[in-house]
């Protein structure tokens, strides 16, 4: 045990004392913030960019009036023939130019602007003489107002209600736009996530850290005071602590990000949205979501591991892992298209899929499509596979991190499970 532990120390020690482990740490948060702020600048680029200068053109004192006040947010030039606006337009000195056309029984307009103008919002400009031409219609066939109102409000609406049966027999009926939903599918995306980008980090991590120890031919020597199986388990284990110290750093970040956002005004509008709630009814999600985010993890670096440990040098990683880097994107777009269908038979068939499950499953839980029993077995198969994984690594461990071979994967472990199966028969 003592020598496992000199190993979990010195592959934990590595990791988290580095300067790659603290921009691996913040390098999420400032994706995150920059990715806001880009967002917040484009908000705000189209809200300035959906405002100018618009010129009516054969619009009459009517027309115009509706118009003004129906739109407050862009400036309007009245006093423009067409041939005049298009000139200004091409001067640059107003951003577009509407020309209205109006009989008795019609109203319509057409606006006009340069592909380099401002992208002139003209829906409020559009409902407002549509509501004029509404009550213009109304008043030329006699009807009163009570009568327009009716007609006005004449819709239909079609509101998709889900029924949802317990394992008790319980149906409960949960609107398609209720806050819950959304959500829960909101929690669902960043388990799936959340997964996918420790995967892609530690799967490169744990090859490397294994290829490294075999590229520079000391692993005979190190296999000479320590089992092969002790070896694996302890950079397994020190792997795994890394994980966890990354987890709790971004636990001890949540809360004092919270902590300050609370001393902050600004934020208090957030309380009318009641997330609090929301996130509670949302527990199950992330409850079974942490749990199948650990054991897709301890899969793939499982995995990641027994791959590593075919290559012969560090350069080669990249190319040994590539299949499960696959594999686990083609996942993560099997659990975004399980958020818009979670009953396609391929989302239902990859929710039971180990290498897909972590990435699937949340989103099928979070929509309620799921049953209990599905669960348990997802879980179960699951587990046998993250245990054969592991016990197949274990078992080979040995015998690859001492075949130096550039054949490529197959060949590798051909020679590799060859090594194996003499070092047995001859124990």
């Amino acid at each position: 045990m003592s020598k496992a532990w000199i190993v979990i120390k010195e592959v934990y020690r590595k990791n988290v004392l580095s300067w790659s482990f603290f921009f691996m740490v913040l390098g999420p948060i400032i994706m995150l913030l920059v990715f806001t702020g880009i967002g917040f600048l484009i908000a705000q680029d189209q809200m300035s960019s959906t405002a100018g200068t618009v010129a009516l053109v054969n619009a009459d004192d009517e027309v115009r009036e509706v118009i003004l006040a129906g739109d407050a947010n862009n400036a309007f030039v009245l006093d423009l023939t067409e041939e005049e606006a298009k000139s200004e337009l091409n001067e640059d000195h107003i951003d577009g130019y509407l020309v209205i056309e109006r009989t008795e029984e019609s109203l319509s307009g057409t606006y006009y602007r340069k592909p380099t103008s401002k992208d002139i919002n003209v829906g409020s400009i559009q409902q407002a003489l549509a509501t004029f031409h509404l009550n213009n219609t109304a008043e030329q066939m006699g009807l009163n107002q009570e009568q327009l109102l009716q007609i006005q409000s004449s819709t239909v609406d079609i509101d998709t209600i889900i029924l949802q049966t317990s394992d008790a027999g319980l149906t409960t009926e949960i609107s398609s736009q209720d806050p819950t939903v959304l959500v829960r599918q909101g929690v669902a995306y960043g388990v799936s996530f959340i997964v996918f980008m420790f995967i892609m980090t530690y799967v490169s991590i744990i090859s490397q850290e294994i290829a490294a120890e075999k590229g520079s031919r000391i692993m005979e020597i190190i296999l000479s005071s320590i089992s092969a199986s002790t070896h694996f388990i302890g950079k397994m284990v020190g792997i795994g602590l890394v994980i966890l110290t990354q987890l709790l750093a971004y636990v001890i970040l949540f809360f004092l990000a919270r902590l300050f956002i609370q001393q902050l005004d600004f934020f208090n509008f957030l309380e009318q949205f009641n997330i609090g709630y929301y996130l509670t009814q949302s527990g199950n999600v992330m409850l079974l979501g942490a749990l199948y985010a650990i054991i897709g993890i301890l899969i793939y670096t499982s995995i990641a591991g027994f791959l590593g440990s075919l290559v012969s040098t560090t350069e080669d990683v990249n190319k040994m892992i590539t299949p499960i880097i696959f594999t686990a994107l083609a996942g993560f777009y099997i659990g975004l298209y399980a958020n818009v269908s979670t009953n396609n038979p391929v989302v239902r068939i990859g929710s039971q899929i180990p290498l897909f499950t972590p990435f699937v499953m949340p989103f099928r839980i979070a929509a309620e499509t799921v049953g209990s029993t599905e669960i348990v077995i997802s879980f179960i198969v699951s587990i046998i596979f993250m245990v054969i994984c592991l016990w197949v690594s274990i078992i080979f461990y040995k015998s690859n991190v001492l075949v130096y071979s550039d054949k490529g994967l197959i060949n590798t472990f051909k020679r590799s499970f060859a090594l194996w199966k003499s070092e047995r028969e001859a124990s």
